[in-house]
């Protein structure tokens, strides 16, 4: 096999690929042997055909398949053999091939650029201090006191706002297009403001035992995509009101959410916790600076395909927020292709600073141990409800794993930048 190989640009290759007439004349005739034994032609049996009856037959046929997997086997080893690695799969053409002669070819594809990365060391860089305030803390404690509230009946008077409601609700459309709803559950937040005031109209007052008619008309910029111009008729019937009994700060609270002896040991793992954060905070800046830096200070171009990956990613995770909330993206008035464009810029960046991570990490010797692995794999298991194993196996399945240990690269190269940078803490 020849494979010469044209360096196209910074990024993008070229291979030209030879493979040996007589190499491919002996894969010819095994796979028309193959073929006759599995052929069926009336007037013989099978595995009894005549070569030449196949090759008349079949011959087109049993050509194109072995081209076709030939163009295929040797891209592959022509990339093996010069020891190139493609962001994404090789975009094959030019084929050419007459009986006898050799098999020509041509290969097109990206791959990741050389980077240099210099002057990463002792950056300057500034972060806003995070102070953690007595105030901060007993918010925290106030969050797990509401956390911790109980819902009790209450009778004899009507609702009041930050009172639930128990009871069921129908709906039928006056207008625009949804789905009618007869005696549905119903369990709501008088008087929240992520109601439509419409329905905190009607709920505020409201005794247990009674129901209410009503109708709402949704303006065409509301937030619901399904409601949008329409207009509902609603009818609530009220079973039960229920108020929310919020436990006090002491110390059967404290014993009560963990294991704590009292409220000041509560108190002091919340503080900690803030701090954790904090911290976190800091550091998350400091790495942005960093990385910012850096990506300003190494312009270079990236594969197109690579910054196509990240806008795809990005895009669906758009899309999986919209069916979060209730819109259908195939109906949404979006144009993907004025989006994809958005976020073009951004994505170069984030390339960019992919590369320049991994650059670093070769230059410093930085790289995924198997204990890293196991460490990332186990947290991200535990985030996803799901065993080790199995989610070692998804990943290999999916060719997942190396992107992994390219994550954990970076995630330890900008571990090493903030380590080693001088950093400046300063106050809001």
């Amino acid at each position: 096999m020849k494979v010469v190989v044209n360096e196209l640009d910074s990024c993008k290759r070229g291979l030209q690929v030879e493979v040996p007439g007589e190499q491919v004349s002996e894969e010819m005739e095994r796979a028309l042997r193959d073929y006759s034994r599995r052929a069926r032609v009336a007037g013989f049996r099978q595995g009894k055909i005549p070569m030449e009856i196949v090759r008349q037959r079949f011959g087109k046929e049993v050509r194109d398949e072995v081209v076709r997997r030939m163009v295929q086997e040797y891209a592959v080893r022509a990339l093996e053999e010069k020891k190139l690695h493609p962001v994404q799969d090789p975009v094959l053409d030019e084929v050419k091939y007459e009986s006898g002669q050799p098999l020509r070819f041509k290969a097109t594809f990206e791959v990741r650029p050389v980077v240099s990365v210099a002057d990463y060391h002792k950056l300057p860089v500034s972060v806003t201090k995070r102070e953690v305030s007595e105030e901060m803390v007993e918010e925290s404690l106030r969050g797990l006191a509401e956390r911790a509230a109980k819902l009790e009946a209450v009778s004899g008077r009507a609702v009041q706002k930050g009172d639930y409601v128990v009871g069921t609700l129908s709906c039928r459309f006056l207008k625009g297009k949804g789905k009618d709803l007869k005696d549905e559950p119903l369990f709501l937040e008088a008087g929240a403001e992520s109601n439509h005031p419409e329905f905190n109209a009607a709920i505020l007052g409201m005794q247990a035992g009674e129901s209410r008619s009503f109708e709402v008309a949704y303006p065409e910029d509301y937030r619901a995509e399904a409601l949008r111009g329409c207009t509902v008729a609603y009818s609530l019937a009220l079973k039960e009101i229920k108020k929310k009994i919020v436990p006090p700060l002491d110390d059967d609270l404290a014993k009560e959410i963990g294991n704590f002896q009292g409220l000041p040991e509560l108190k002091e793992k919340v503080r900690s916790e803030i701090e954790r954060r904090a911290k976190a905070s800091e550091e998350a800046e400091g790495k942005d600076k960093i990385l910012a830096q850096l990506v300003e200070r190494h312009p270079f171009e990236v594969p197109v395909a690579m910054v196509e990956a990240q806008i795809d990613g990005r895009l669906e995770a758009i899309v999986r927020e919209m069916m979060a909330q209730g819109i259908d993206p195939t109906k949404a008035s979006v144009n993907w292709q004025e989006e994809r464009e958005k976020l073009r810029p951004s994505a170069v960046t984030a390339v960019r600073a992919m590369l320049v991570l991994e650059a670093i990490a070769a230059q410093e010797g930085i790289e995924t141990t198997e204990d890293d692995l196991n460490n990332w794999l186990r947290e991200e298991a535990r985030h996803q409800n799901v065993g080790v194993g199995a989610l070692k196996e998804k990943l290999a399945a999916n060719a997942r794993l190396a992107g992994v240990r390219r994550q954990i690269v970076r995630e330890k190269v900008l571990d090493f930048l903030l380590n080693d940078a001088t950093l400046t803490r300063e106050g809001k």
